[in-house]
């Protein structure tokens, strides 16, 4: 009984160790591998050929200074940039460069042959997306060509690209370097620290202004109860910066600045600055990035691989290269 019982013991501390032998015996990890590089970026037009050649040298980039990139060990690594545009972008003011993603496939080879090709491990970062690194723009529609009058085209698409416009920030962390900027939740913004700023606070009366501009032509079911929200508020909060959330304001739901009003509701709203590209340059220049960067504990990396069998790849990047050199890949002049 003794025997039995400090064996089950010896099995109890043990099987956290087996498993993570059985998860990393899955896959090859000395196994050579290959680095390839394509674009999924096929639209016609010398701007697009000139960006895509922008983006093969980021991607070019990371592959020199990456030892997890150069000798590929345990996997082939398929580098591949993605086009992100759409017409309801392009209404929009603030956006001027060709947007875009570099994704980084890690295609790991099974001990039992084969590779994992289907939604492999992946890691990757948006380039002149001014919808990233901070929290979700809305969504809202615009003109719709199936029930709204032609003439209505023109302001009903400004009202809804306006309101598109806002989102709400992540707290402050740290400046890295100069253009190398943390915020929560792990966004970390690369951008030209030269110009004006990037993100832009907007005022209660701002919001205001927009959602009642949209909701005359948009749930217009809702204009009326927006009325009587605003005009609950004193001139000292219609001028007050704007912050995510008000359990007062249903529609309008932004409260102005108050003490503590990161913890009881969401951060500060604003706009991506129209102002902050420098439009000397043509827009396949690539002027502002954003990446994950979470700076997680020695434990949560090993928790990881214990779980997984392999390691949090996107991680041993961001980890492997001087985060100030970030910002020398901002273009900044012709």
């Amino acid at each position: 009984m003794y025997k039995t019982g400090r064996m089950l013991s010896v099995l109890f501390f043990l099987t956290p160790v087996l498993c993570q032998a059985q998860k990393s015996s899955d896959f090859l990890p000395e196994k050579p591998g290959k680095w390839s590089y394509s674009s999924n970026i096929k639209t016609p037009g010398a701007e697009v050929v000139t960006f895509n050649k922008n983006v093969a040298n980021l991607a070019g980039w990371f592959h020199r200074k990456v030892p997890l990139l150069i000798n590929p060990k345990g996997f082939d690594l398929d580098a591949c940039a993605y086009g992100i545009w759409d017409d309801k972008y392009k209404l929009q003011h603030c956006n001027y460069g060709q947007r875009g993603e570099l994704n980084f496939n890690f295609l790991m080879f099974y001990s039992n042959g084969g590779q994992w090709k289907i939604e492999p491990p992946h890691w990757r970062f948006n380039i002149n997306n001014t919808e990233t690194g901070h929290g979700s723009n809305t969504n809202l529609p615009g003109w719709d060509s199936t029930k709204d009058p032609a003439s209505l085209e023109k302001p009903m698409n400004k009202a809804a690209a306006d309101l598109n416009d806002l989102f709400r920030i992540f707290p402050f962390v740290r400046d890295i370097a100069p253009g190398v900027r943390l915020y929560g939740d792990g966004n970390l913004i690369v951008f030209n620290p030269d110009r004006l700023p990037f993100w832009i606070p907007v005022t209660l009366r701002e919001v205001a202004e927009m959602k009642l501009a949209y909701y005359k032509f948009k749930e217009l079911d809702l204009l009326p109860y927006l009325k009587k929200e605003i005009a609950k508020l004193t001139e000292e909060d219609l001028n007050s910066l704007a912050y995510s959330g008000n359990d007062d304001l249903f529609i309008l739901k932004v409260h102005p600045k108050m003490e503590n009003q990161e913890m009881e509701y969401g951060g500060q709203i604003m706009r991506f600055n129209p102002d902050y590209w420098d439009r000397s340059l043509p827009p396949s220049a690539i002027q502002f990035m954003t990446f994950y960067y979470p700076e997680r504990s020695q434990s949560e990396t090993e928790e990881f691989f214990t779980n997984n069998g392999y390691p949090i790849f996107g991680d041993v990047i961001m980890n492997s290269i001087k985060l100030e050199e970030l910002a020398g890949l901002i273009v900044r002049k012709k």
